[in-house]
Order: structure tokens, then sequence, then C-alpha cells
């Protein structure tokens, strides 16, 4: 009985440790994604560009209401930006609707919001873009911004971005609003790798997480 609890003692300290050690040389650590929007030098250390906490609107009963998509209920986030001239341009989103269809066990786990400029009344802002693109998941959500200001919000998102990435893309933040990725969404490679960056991100913030709350500390001497 006590050979075995000592091996259960061991077990507890060591696996910590020995699951630090797995994720330290997994691909979590082999692959660094890039931080996009402008960057600031604070000393020796760069400070990269966040973006604030926003409330979208989302429909509830027949009713416009303010969300807040914060980092705690959603540690890590996609959004995609919709213009008005966008709305019958189905193909640039193809690539996430056809997912949505064929691999839901996939991307059924990120939370994703498709972000429309709200018109005057109810009852043309509940165009829905969701069943435009027969989009079904729960955890894909329609929100809407102010038209006035939607060029202004949908620019907050894609500030010096790349040349070549387009408005319309996703975007991905980590939990500390990082822009971590663009995504083209009319390609169904760009919804992988949005999937497969989505998942790095998550088991990063876990082991981050797992070792900061194993982490030993040393006791002064008293």
């Amino acid at each position: 009985m006590k050979k075995n609890k000592r091996w259960l003692l061991l077990l507890i300290i060591g696996f910590p440790s020995t699951f630090w050690l797995l994720l330290e040389t997994s691909t979590i650590n082999s692959k660094k994604l890039p931080y996009y929007g402008p960057k600031k030098l604070n000393g020796a250390d760069t400070v990269y560009y966040s973006v604030k906490s926003v409330d979208f609107f989302s429909i509830q009963n027949q009713n416009l209401i303010y969300k807040n998509f914060d980092s705690v209920n959603y540690p890590v986030l996609a959004l995609c930006f919709v213009k008005e001239n966008y709305k019958k341009d189905g193909y640039r989103n193809g690539g996430l609707s056809d997912y949505t269809q064929y691999k839901k066990d996939d991307i059924e786990k990120i939370p994703l919001l498709l972000i429309y400029p709200k018109i005057d009344s109810i009852n043309t802002v509940a165009n829905n873009l969701k069943d435009t693109l027969k989009i079904t998941l729960s955890n894909i959500e329609q929100c809407y911004w102010r038209k006035s200001s939607f060029d202004s919000i949908n620019y907050y998102y894609f500030k010096e971005k790349p040349v070549y990435i387009d408005y319309s893309f996703i975007v991905l933040l980590d939990k500390q609003r990082h822009i971590r990725g663009y995504y083209d969404g009319r390609y169904v490679a760009e919804i992988k790798r949005l999937l497969q960056e989505y998942k790095h991100i998550r088991l990063k913030e876990e082991k981050d997480y797992l070792i900061k709350a194993n982490e030993i500390k040393n006791i002064p001497n008293k």
C-alpha cells in the first residue's frame, strides 16, 4: 500500500512537469502566429496593437440589443464584416458556407460573428446573412453595427493591414484582442487554416495557464 502511495505521489508531482515538456516540444511552440496592426517599442519590448472590446447589436425577440463579446466568455473570437454591397455576393463567404454544410464537427467550436451594417427598421435588418449562406450553427452569430460608422469600425480591425487583405476577410483575435490572422472566406482551405490557428491559440493559452497554475514559487525563509 505504501509503495502505491509513493508512486501516486510521484505521479502527482511529475505530471505538470511532464505535460509542460510535452507541450514545449510539440507543434504548439513550433509555429509562431504573426501579430497584425501597428507596433510600438516600449524599451526592449514590443507592444502589439489590440482592439478594444466592442458591443455589437444582436437580435433577440425581434428587438435589437447590445451584446458584449468579452474575452472571458469569448477568449478567442473570429469576426467577418460584411458590407452592404457584399450582401448578395455570397461567394465572398462561400468557403465558410461550404465548411458549415459538410464539416460541422470541425467548425462548430469556434465563435464567429458575421457583422452587417444596421439599417433603419428591424424588418429590414432581419435579412439574416446566416440564412443567405445556409448557416445553421449557433456558434456563428449574426450581429450588426451602426450604418453611419460601419466603415470606421471595419477599418479599426484592419488597421495597417497587408495590401493583399480585403475588408471582407475573417479576423482572428486572441484573448488580449491582438489581431492574429486574416482569412479569405471564399476558400475552404482558408477556413481550414482559420480553424487550425484558432486551435493553436487555444492550446497555447491552456499551456500558459497550466504552467502558471503549477508554478512552484519560492517561499521566503522566516
